[in-house]
Order: structure tokens, then C-alpha cells, then sequence
């Protein structure tokens, strides 16, 4: 499963880097070897951010603080995204976001 959190200057100046950091140590135990978490540069959502994009769960989540690293697990683990994660979301630029990642067209980088 991959998590990517966008690192564009936007997201960082609202704490994406913080967010990283959470989520690396969220996902470092051993059983959470098939979790891969990913910077990416943009996801084009900038007023929304930090961003945070699960596509095997078809998932965007905006407006990500470095305390929501519980949260995020909830939702690998099945649970719905906390309705604030989501307020922001436009429907058409998520399903453009997704497309993107599904088509190959923008790739992420190693967060390491």
C-alpha cells in the first residue's frame, strides 16, 4: 500500500514535512513492511493542503496535521476518513489526482 503526501512549497509551508516525519513513524514497526510512504511534488490542491493521497483506498485527505499519522492507519485498516479530511476535497481534481497516479504520469519519490 502506498501513501503519498504532497511536498510542494504550499504544503510544506502548512507542515507536510511534519506529516512525513509522523507517518514514517506511524508505519516503522516490522508488520508494516508493505507500507510505502512517498513525497510527491503537487497534487495541484495547494489551498487544501497538506495533502495526502492513499490511492489503493481512493483517497484524499486535506488539511493533514502531523497528529492525524492514527487516523491515516484507521483508514488503511478500513475505517472512513474523518469528514474534515475530506471538507475541502473537490471531487473532479480528486478524480483528476487519482488518474494520474493510476496512469503512471507523475511519479513519487522515496521519502528517505
Amino acid at each position: 500500500m502506498e501513501i503519498y503526501v504532497c511536498n510542494n512549497i504550499d504544503c510544506k509551508n502548512r507542515g507536510s514535512e511534519r506529516v512525513l516525519r509522523a507517518l514514517e513513524e506511524e508505519f516503522s514497526r516490522p508488520e508494516d513492511h508493505e507500507i510505502q510512504i512517498y513525497k510527491y511534488l503537487c497534487f495541484s490542491a495547494c489551498n487544501s493542503g497538506p495533502n495526502v493521497i492513499i490511492p489503493d483506498k481512493r483517497c484524499w485527505l486535506s488539511a493533514v496535521s502531523e497528529d492525524d499519522a492514527g487516523a491515516i492507519r484507521a483508514v488503511l485498516d478500513g475505517a472512513a476518513p474523518p469528514d474534515r479530511m475530506l471538507e475541502k476535497n473537490e471531487p473532479g481534481l480528486q478524480a483528476m489526482i487519482l488518474g494520474l497516479i493510476d496512469a503512471g504520469l507523475l511519479t513519487p519519490e522515496e521519502s528517505q
